[in-house]
């Protein structure tokens, strides 16, 4: 089967020759065969949408070339430019970008006008569109009065009333809760497997890699790996409720599906993170607001929430779709969030960011690790305690911490020591503190699993990387 795209040895770089360039894309080749779903995922910034803008005909990649049924895009007349927008590819963006002074219904046939279609043939086919997607009742409303999945779904439906054979989207669920995200891949998923469109989907969000065909994982403008989805669209198994040692779960999880990879694996254990940070904060909301924070959280540590709006959610009423905190709470645990979330991040960091005088990074130890962790342990879990551990107490949670770092000892072992009378060689805190304690310690590890292994298998293809340029420059020495 021939491939639909054809891009090789793509560059591009942002404001070329100016104090500010940038270069997005370096020397990227892929192919892109007829009714596949494709998926474009990496980190902001990683080059992926301007792939997508590159794959679109809206950027020109110098040097480098894309094809499109075996024709150069950027060598396209004007003419054949306008006639791949209107017929060969549709355009779904974040931002839903429909116009707001016009109707529900005249936002989705608008590209039916430059086809010249008769107004009643195009508002036919418009409202057959809406009634599709469940929102025929919107047809006269303007966008403004929708919510945001039903606008999303107003701007698929614009997208695929001419007919093309390729959908590119550029992060079409960034700006929808989990629920709308759900309804709007969906659409994508039956449009790929029903009308066999050729998707291609560009997403930070590790969540939604069970769709694609094959994925393409890019970071700071290399695609640094492809894969095969053989498991496309299995569901995600649910959590059980009961809250065990968290990281024998995990671990039980990761034997269980050995084949993964690290991206997929934390997309199975990205719902149970958010479920142990709703144990930890959440003890007197009620069902439905736990369930929000719970949801708010998930987005949270996906990135698709930024921290002001994670606050706001936090503050805002419940009947406003918010947790109903209060100001000091919200901000208490917008804290406690982003100071778990930066400490998961250093207590998986390897090595010192720093190189020593032989300009090698050193290898980052569990001790000093511990070290640190003991005092934000200090700080947030004895905050409002008049009196703090003495400084053997402080000795004998380092040594627990320690230990559980380097994983001697379980979570179980490690609130029994801390738990155990100073006199009996333990810490000699109160039950709740070292419940409190432990939680805080295993949301620090539990927020890494997944992470650091990606991590792991980026900084390998880092070093690959830099041997190799290092390897190119002793040749052109030499």
């Amino acid at each position: 089967m021939k491939p639909i795209f054809r891009l090789k040895n793509l560059n591009f770089t942002y404001n070329e020759g100016k104090t500010n360039e940038y270069q997005a894309l370096v020397n990227v080749s892929l192919e892109i065969f007829p009714e596949e779903f494709v998926i474009l995922y990496g980190p902001s910034g990683c080059g992926k949408s301007t792939l997508l803008n590159v794959i679109a005909g809206l950027e020109v990649p110098a040097p480098g070339t894309a094809f499109v049924y075996d024709q150069d895009i950027s060598e396209m007349t004007k003419r054949e430019q306008v006639e791949y927008h209107r017929k060969t590819v549709g355009m779904v963006y974040q931002s839903y970008n429909l116009i707001t002074s016009l109707s529900v219904l005249d936002n989705v046939v608008l590209p039916q006008i430059f086809l010249n279609r008769r107004k009643r043939k195009r508002d036919q086919v418009g409202a057959e569109l809406l009634e599709r997607f469940g929102i025929r009742k919107q047809a006269d409303k303007l966008p403004s009065e929708l919510s945001g999945g039903q606008q999303q779904r107003i701007g698929i439906a614009r997208c695929i009333i001419n007919n093309p054979d390729i959908i590119l989207a550029d992060e079409p669920v960034g700006n929808l809760d989990s629920v709308s995200a759900k309804n709007v891949l969906g659409i994508f998923k039956d449009l790929n497997e029903r009308e066999k469109k050729t998707i291609v989907l560009v997403t930070h969000n590790p969540e939604y890699l069970s769709y694609g065909d094959r994925i393409f994982y890019l970071k700071d403008g290399i695609i640094i790996k492809e894969e095969i989805n053989k498991n496309k669209n299995i569901e995600e198994k649910k959590e059980e409720e009961k809250t065990k040692a968290p990281t024998n779960e995990l671990q039980n999880l990761m034997r269980t599906y050995q084949g993964l990879s690290p991206e997929q694996i934390n997309i199975l254990i990205m719902p149970y993170k958010a479920k142990m940070f709703t144990h930890h904060f959440i003890t007197n909301r009620n069902a439905e607001e736990t369930k929000i924070f719970e949801d708010l959280m998930q987005r949270y540590l996906m990135e698709s929430v930024g921290q002001d709006d994670f606050l706001d959610i936090l503050n805002r009423p419940y009947t406003e779709g918010g947790v109903g905190f209060d100001v000091r709470t919200a901000r208490k645990i917008s804290s406690r969030v982003e100071g778990i979330m930066q400490m998961s991040k250093f207590v998986y960091q390897e090595r010192r960011q720093s190189k020593n005088e032989q300009g090698v990074h050193e290898i980052f130890p569990v001790e000093e690790k511990a070290v640190i962790l003991t005092k934000y342990l200090l700080e947030v879990c004895f905050a409002d305690y008049k009196t703090k551990p003495n400084e053997e107490e402080v000795k004998r949670l380092e040594k627990a911490v320690f230990e559980r770092l380097s994983e001697k000892i379980s979570k179980p072992e490690m609130y029994e020591i801390i738990d155990r009378p100073f006199k009996e060689e333990g810490v000699g805190l109160n039950a709740k503190t070292a419940r409190s304690v432990s939680e805080e310690v295993e949301l620090t590890l539990i927020l890494g699993f997944g992470v650091s292994q990606n991590r792991k298998f980026l900084d390998k293809k880092r070093e690959q990387m830099y041997s190799a340029l290092d390897n190119k420059q002793q040749d052109a020495t030499s």
